[in-house]
C-alpha cells in the first residue's frame, strides 16, 4: 500500500480537531458548572442576608443563639412576644453554660425594655434541638407601641464564648373601618348593615361622627348621627343603619359607607355582597382547621381561631344551625348558632374564636368540633398541645 502524505496529514488534522473539540466542550461544561455553583452560592448568601437576616448567631461549641418572634407584623394593641433559645446543631445532647445574658427591645429612638442576668446558668440542649433561655412575656407585658420598626437584641457567653443576635419587627397603628353584614343573602331578603370602627392604636380615640351615607347599587340613604364616640385601644364601636336595602337580584353587588366627621374629613369603605337563590341544604366535602396566634400554655386564655375548609373547587354558600366545640378532658363547651358562611374554592373561612378557654395542666387535649346544618352533621377531632 502506497503511503499518501496528504491523506495522512488530513486524517491527523481531523483527529486533532475532534480531540480538541471534545476537550473544548468539556471545558465549557466545566466552566458552566463552576459559574452555576458560584451563582447558587451568591443566591444563597443573598437569601440568608436579606430574607432571613440574622436568625441565628455565630456558633460557639456547636451551639447557637436564636430569637423567635410571635409575629413580624404587629397591629396595636397586640402584645409583643419574643423567646431566646440555645440551639444545638449536633446529633448528640450538648451541655452548656450561659453567662452574662442581656436582652433588649428598642427602636431607633430609645430602649423600650432591657433585661440582664449576670450569673451563670447550666443546661443541656437536646440533639438537634433547642433550650429556652428567656421569654419576654414571662417578664413584662409590652403592647400599644407607636408606628415603626423595632429591634430585639440578645447577647451572652456560651461556654465562655461571646455570641449575639438581632432581629426586627414592625408595629403599626390604625383606626380600622369596616361594614358588617351577613356573608351572603337570598333573593327577597333585606340588608341591614352596620359600620364598625376598631381602634388599633396606642391611644384612646375620640371621634365626632356627623352622618353616614350608605349606598347599595343605585340606592343611596343617609344616616344622621351627630355623635361623639370614645374608643379605647383594642376596642370597637358599631353603628347599625336603622333602615334596610331590599335584595332583588342574584349576583354580587357593591355596598359602601361614606363616613362624615365634624372636622370635615371623610372616610369611605366598600364591600361586595353576594346574593344567591338558595344555600346548600346538605353540605359535604368540608373540613375544619385551627390556628393559634401564639403558643397555648397553662393558666392563660388560649387564642385559637377555627376555620371551615372548602375541599372542592367552587364557591359555597352554607348556613349552619350550630357548631359546637368541646374538650371533654376539661369539661369545656362552646357553641355558635344559626350563622352563614361563604367559602372560597379550595379556601377556608373563619368560623369563630374559642372564648374563655384555658388549661391548668400541660399535655395533649382533644378538641371536638361538631357541625350541624339542615341535613348534615360533620364531626372532627383535632389534637391540641398545651405547654407550660
Amino acid at each position: 500500500m502506497t503511503f499518501d502524505p496528504r491523506k495522512f496529514r488530513e486524517e491527523k488534522e481531523k483527529e486533532i480537531s475532534q480531540t480538541y473539540g471534545n476537550m473544548r466542550k468539556r471545558s465549557f461544561r466545566f466552566l458552566f458548572l463552576n459559574i452555576f455553583i458560584v451563582l447558587m452560592v451568591f443566591v444563597f448568601l443573598f437569601f440568608v442576608r436579606n430574607i432571613s437576616p440574622r436568625l441565628y448567631s455565630n456558633i460557639a461549641d456547636s451551639l447557637q443563639l436564636t430569637i423567635e418572634l410571635n409575629k413580624l407584623e404587629y397591629s396595636a394593641p397586640e402584645k409583643v412576644g419574643a423567646k431566646v433559645y440555645v440551639v444545638n446543631t449536633k446529633r448528640t445532647d450538648k451541655n452548656f453554660v450561659v453567662s452574662e445574658f442581656y436582652f433588649q427591645l428598642s427602636n431607633d429612638k430609645r430602649t423600650i425594655y432591657d433585661f440582664s442576668y449576670q450569673s451563670a446558668v447550666e443546661g443541656v440542649a437536646p440533639a438537634l434541638g433547642k433550650r429556652l433561655l428567656f421569654n419576654l412575656e414571662d417578664q413584662v407585658s409590652i403592647s400599644n407601641l407607636e408606628n415603626g420598626t423595632y429591634y430585639v437584641y440578645a447577647r451572652c457567653k456560651i461556654n465562655g464564648k461571646p455570641v449575639e443576635i438581632k432581629r426586627s419587627f414592625n408595629y403599626t397603628e390604625e383606626i380600622f373601618y369596616g361594614i358588617l353584614t351577613q356573608q351572603f343573602y337570598l333573593v327577597g331578603e333585606e340588608i341591614q348593615p352596620s359600620l364598625i370602627i376598631v381602634n388599633r392604636t396606642a391611644k384612646t380615640q375620640e371621634l365626632k361622627l356627623e352622618r353616614i351615607v350608605w349606598t347599595y347599587k343605585e340606592d343611596k340613604m343617609t344616616q344622621n348621627l351627630s355623635e361623639m364616640v370614645k374608643i379605647h385601644p383594642g376596642q370597637f364601636a358599631t353603628f347599625q343603619f336603622e333602615r334596610k336595602f331590599k335584595v332583588l337580584d342574584m349576583g354580587n353587588a357593591e355596598l359602601s359607607a361614606q363616613v362624615y366627621f365634624e372636622d370635615g374629613s371623610i372616610k369611605e369603605v366598600k364591600i361586595v355582597v353576594p346574593t344567591v337563590k338558595d344555600y346548600e341544604r346538605n353540605p359535604k366535602d368540608l373540613d375544619f382547621s385551627i390556628e393559634t396566634l401564639e403558643s397555648v400554655v397553662i393558666n392563660k386564655y388560649a387564642d385559637i381561631q377555627v376555620f371551615l375548609v372548602n375541599k372542592v373547587n367552587r364557591e359555597r354558600f352554607i348556613k349552619y344551625d350550630s357548631v359546637q366545640f368541646s374538650i371533654p378532658e376539661i369539661g369545656y363547651n362552646f357553641e355558635l348558632r344559626n350563622r352563614r358562611l361563604y367559602a372560597f374554592p379550595f379556601g377556608k373561612t373563619l368560623i369563630g374564636k374559642l372564648e374563655r378557654l384555658s388549661f391548668t395542666k400541660p399535655g395533649v387535649y382533644n378538641l371536638i368540633i361538631t357541625f350541624k346544618a339542615e341535613n348534615a352533621k360533620i364531626e372532627k377531632k383535632i389534637a391540641l398541645a398545651v405547654g407550660k
